[in-house]
């Protein structure tokens, strides 16, 4: 039997605040409680300080009974990109990328050193991220549906479109018309991806990324028999 559903948004490298925000999950379930589901929507990497960190606990420190979902953000996907030879890692730069260099102990002079070459750039990175690392972010996938009605994603869905004809770019990266026109199908969206004052509960989508990066404090959604609360 699954219990209760949970859902972390874009942590971007603040593994603290992620420690913090599993121990609330911790706190909030009842002893004798069936398997509860986390769902992360995805942005484990950039802009915080440990995003090495935050990806190696989330391959290596399960929590009991529960089954977690690790759902894939346009910032991991941009960072797959570069530990493949899919992009050029200088403009990830600009993204945050040099924080996560830094948590996977790259240097800013090294790092300012090979930026002159995007090759010998990308090779760096390469060699200080681990393997288990790369397969993560490489087998981490972009929706996840749970029940009749809620849909998690990163970013959102392109309005009217159902999920079988949603193209991964529209999942990790939308912004409008989906955020002013909702999913247009009778579903609930959860998601992420951009930064809102606070959490925002419409009747078709729920955006949950407070920017944990800027205020160390990740927003945790609770879905149980139907209703949605915060812990």
């Amino acid at each position: 039997m699954t219990g209760n559903i949970y859902v972390i948004p874009d942590i971007h490298g603040c593994l603290h605040a992620l420690h913090e925000a599993e121990r609330r999950i911790a706190a909030d379930r009842e002893d004798g409680e069936d398997i509860a589901i986390i769902i992360y929507l995805g942005d484990y990497v950039d802009r915080g300080p440990d995003s090495a960190g935050v990806i190696e606990h989330l391959i290596e420190d399960p929590i009991k009974r529960t089954h977690r979902i690790m759902l894939c953000g346009n910032h991991d996907q941009i960072f797959h990109a570069v530990l493949s030879a899919q992009a050029d890692p200088r403009g990830w730069m600009s993204l945050g990328g040099r924080e996560t260099l830094r948590s996977y102990g790259m240097y800013d002079a090294d790092i300012d050193r090979l930026s002159a070459s995007p090759r010998k750039l990308a090779e760096a990175v390469r060699l200080h991220v681990p393997d288990s690392h790369k397969l993560f972010l490489k087998l981490l996938p972009v929706a996840a549906c749970i029940g009749p009605r809620h849909i998690f994603v990163h970013a959102g869905l392109y309005p009217g479109r159902p999920l079988e004809l949603q193209t991964d770019e529209h999942l990790m990266w939308i912004r409008e018309p989906f955020l002013t026109n909702g999913p247009q199908m009778p579903v609930v969206v959860v998601h992420g991806h951009t930064i809102v004052r606070e959490p925002e509960f419409r009747e078709d989508r729920i955006a949950l990324d407070t920017g944990a990066y800027r205020s160390g404090h990740l927003t945790v959604l609770k879905i149980a028999k139907g209703s949605v609360s915060l812990i």
